[in-house]
């Protein structure tokens, strides 16, 4: 009877429900919890992108145009475009190469691609995060959130989508 029921509690443990909150309280931090699209703001443009939510990436990706890199006082920089989502408006950017990575894509070569520090906003958070730069034109979502965005402060909720609320920033 022991036995039964202690195998009866860790099953209905390990089969719980979690039904979705604002917040969910891990140790003492509280996490938000977020759906498969939700809205990240880029501080350094002043853009905010709908942006794809994926856990299986590691890094950031964000559309860019005219990437370009230099040289400047011997370190790799790199100079490019972000997109404002509404196609209205450009903002060039010159940023410190953090390193070049190999992206590996299913069913196509790997791709080497400059990755940069940006500043991200979203659910009152901000952070300088690792994103690497390529071109997202042919994909719905202008900006993929990895896990090094996710890490500490958000879980995933793939049946929710855009339950934060648009980051705004005032233009100059």
């Amino acid at each position: 009877m022991h036995s039964f029921l202690s195998i009866s509690l860790l099953c209905s443990a390990a089969f719980s429900v979690v039904l979705p909150a604002k917040e969910a309280e891990l140790g003492e931090q509280a996490m938000v919890v977020i759906g498969e699209v939700e809205w990240i703001g880029i501080a350094e443009a002043a853009f905010s992108y709908s942006s794809r939510i994926d856990t299986g990436a590691t890094t950031c990706s964000i559309h860019a145009e005219n990437i370009k890199g230099f040289e400047r006082d011997g370190d790799k920089w790199v100079r490019f475009d972000l997109v404002d989502p509404n196609g209205e408006e450009r903002k060039t950017l010159e940023k410190r190469v953090q390193r070049v990575a190999e992206i590996k894509r299913h069913g196509a070569e790997a791709q080497k691609r400059y990755v940069v520090n940006l500043h991200a906003v979203y659910a009152g958070y901000g952070a300088e995060l690792e994103f690497s730069l390529t071109d997202r034109s042919a994909y719905t979502y202008p900006l993929l959130v990895g896990r090094n965005l996710l890490r500490g402060t958000a879980m995933v909720d793939v049946s929710l989508k855009n339950t934060l609320a648009k980051p705004e920033f005032k233009k100059k």
